[in-house]
């Protein structure tokens, strides 16, 4: 076996066993001895790779951070116009396939990230990440990062960013998910809805 597939194939390992202990135990418990049993490798195996559990945890994060981010730098602006919810032509933009798609690859790695027994940190790094890339595109489309005045800049940023993430750990917690594609669909008819919309309760004019 040529030494590149012995490498691919001991990560696999190390990453499933991961999962799997971050699920049962959660990520605080998590130690290398674990790993390594649940992985059925040596301890010099894993060393070889990491130096020892928070350098796998900061590797599986930083990768995720670093993949979403780029997705967002280059696909965000398109976003920021309006669209009628309840039409048939409702155009779903490409970032959010190209995100859900992402987490959807690696679905069980950032299910248990951002589940539970998870970082919570993770939540709140990819939301500062989040608002950063909204802010400048914003700034790009308006010539401001300021949103509605009807309300506290702040709040405004949480409740975008919020309505994001729940519906994104919603999709998470399925033990049979919806397709990227569904999803993504979700995602966009819900970012033009008014909670009178969700609720299904029409204006009276």
């Amino acid at each position: 076996m040529a030494v590149h597939q012995k490498i691919v194939n001991t990560e696999a390992k190390i990453k499933s066993a991961f999962i799997f202990l971050v699920n049962q135990n959660g990520l605080e418990k998590l130690n290398v001895k674990n790993i390594t049993t649940y992985a059925r490798i040596n301890r010099s195996t894993f060393y070889a790779h990491y130096v020892d559990k928070f350098e796998l945890i900061e590797r599986y994060e930083s990768q995720i951070l670093t993949d979403i981010q780029a997705i967002l730098r280059n696909n965000l602006t398109n976003t920021m116009r309006y669209q009628d919810p309840k039409t048939n032509n409702l155009q779903i933009y490409p970032i959010f396939n190209l995100v859900l798609n992402y987490i959807y690859d690696q679905f069980d790695l950032i299910k248990a990230l951002l589940g539970p027994k998870g970082d919570p940190q993770l939540e709140v790094q990819i939301k500062q990440m989040l608002l950063e890339v909204i802010n400048a595109d914003l700034y790009h489309v308006k010539g401001t990062t300021k949103m509605t005045p009807l309300i506290p800049n702040s709040y405004a940023h949480e409740i975008v960013l919020a309505g994001l993430f729940d519906i994104v750990k919603f999709w998470l917690s399925q033990s049979e998910p919806d397709t990227p594609q569904q999803v993504a669909d979700i995602i966009a008819r819900t970012r033009f809805m008014s909670p009178y919309d969700l609720l299904g309760i029409e204006s009276k004019r």
